[in-house]
């Protein structure tokens, strides 16, 4: 049987899963928000396609800046920018990536950054190589569990529909309370957090509760 494992990867004391995602993620102008593509090649190079917001400038100041960078695109979008990056392989990048191929498990993008900056992820595999992949993970990240389940293709989970901003909007109502019984946040605390007016994040939650009532009830 074919199963799901959704974790959140956390680093651990002061590394990063990569020198210049450190660096983006320290710089007060970026905010890294998904990982659309990422492959590892025999020679411990790879390559990665970052979306993000913030200073398309200070973005490419960080990669110039980088010493693990091979070389770099920068695409605009609408709604922030991406960027293709040829990166040297460091750890603990490289570990998690070879898991992926020792335990042969899929993985599901795009990755998500959440507001800490930790990533999202989910794999599909047999039960019993995921949970070995687990037990292999690199010791300088903490693997914490979300959901897990049996895969199905057909079945789209109520979120796999939603946009960018409102995928942000909820984690961060998740993350800071807001669904919590007694409420932990407000719309102008989520307002604040996703950079948006209060309106925008009330907007984005009546769609988004909407969207996941009519999935459940379908």
């Amino acid at each position: 049987m074919m199963r799901y494992f959704t974790f959140t990867l956390v680093p651990l004391a002061d590394r990063y899963f990569h020198p210049s995602l450190a660096n983006a993620r320290q710089h007060q102008n970026l905010t890294l928000e998904q990982m659309k593509y990422i492959n590892l090649f025999e020679d411990d190079t790879g390559v990665v396609l970052l979306g993000g917001r913030g200073s398309e400038a200070a973005a490419e100041e960080v990669l110039q800046a980088s010493e693990d960078v091979v070389d770099w695109e920068l695409i605009p979008g609408d709604d922030g920018f991406y960027v293709y990056i040829h990166f040297v392989g460091r750890e603990p990048a490289v570990g998690l990536l070879k898991l992926l191929d020792e335990y042969r498990l899929v993985l599901e993008l795009p990755l998500r950054f959440t507001s800490e900056g930790y990533l999202r992820v989910t794999v599909i595999g047999s039960d019993d190589n995921i949970q070995q992949a687990l037990r292999n993970v690199p010791e300088t990240i903490d693997a914490q569990a979300t959901q897990m389940g049996e895969y199905n293709p057909d079945d789209e989970r109520a979120i796999a529909g939603l946009t960018e901003r409102q995928r942000e909007v909820l984690e961060a109502a998740v993350e800071m309370g807001y669904y919590e019984v007694p409420r932990q946040a407000t719309y102008e605390e989520i307002a604040e957090a996703c950079d948006c007016t209060v309106g925008t994040v009330g907007e984005h939650l009546n769609r988004i509760e909407s969207q996941i009532i009519h999935s459940a009830m379908d």
